[in-house]
């Protein structure tokens, strides 16, 4: 193993302690890298969900990435950045509940080849720490059912501590992801 230094890195105006430092870009690289679809999932499901996640257009402002997609399982990553703050650097609890909602969607669309129709019907969500850097949404499916479907979220930080517990119901709404109404003019 190799032995760190605890000096503090200047990253920007914050200081940083080596290990953080390092742990952090280790988590990013490995958090980062190409995933392969899991086995019983559609092969394209992943892209599918990432291209979904991107033409959204507040999902595409919070540029939060889909990571991991296995089923009844999900993991988004959020990068820090100062748009997405309260103003005091911690990341705005309403950004924290936003991921968590999207991470559980993509979550329950592996049961559905992502063409299911589905609508959050509650959320709860526990802070539990300060959020002051890049944020990894861990979702799972706990209950499924034929109109309500339950899933939860760990919100864990670089270091790995947990930021958020979160706790959400979905309704399934249509037979078809695909199913848009119609604008009235």
């Amino acid at each position: 193993m190799t032995k760190l230094r605890s000096q503090p890195l200047l990253l920007g105006q914050a200081r940083i302690p080596r290990p953080v430092l390092i742990f952090s870009l280790r988590i990013k690289r490995l958090m980062s890298a190409t995933v392969q679809a899991a086995p019983g999932l559609a092969p394209d499901l992943l892209e599918r969900l990432r291209v979904r996640l991107h033409s959204s257009p507040a999902l595409a402002w919070l540029q939060a990435s889909l990571e991991k997609l296995e089923p009844d399982r999900a993991v988004l990553l959020l990068p820090y950045r100062e748009e997405i703050t309260n103003g005091s650097g911690t990341v705005h609890g309403g950004i924290l509940a936003t991921l968590a909602d999207t991470a559980v969607a993509f979550a329950l669309s592996t049961n559905f080849d992502g063409k299911m129709g589905f609508a959050t019907s509650d959320l709860t969500i526990h802070f539990l720490r300060r959020a002051r850097g890049d944020v990894w949404a861990r979702a799972r499916i706990v209950k499924k059912g034929r109109r309500v479907n339950v899933g939860e979220v760990e919100i864990v930080d670089a270091e790995g501590h947990e930021v958020a517990r979160v706790l959400t119901s979905f309704l399934l709404t249509t037979s078809s992801f695909d199913y848009v109404p119609e604008r009235i003019p």
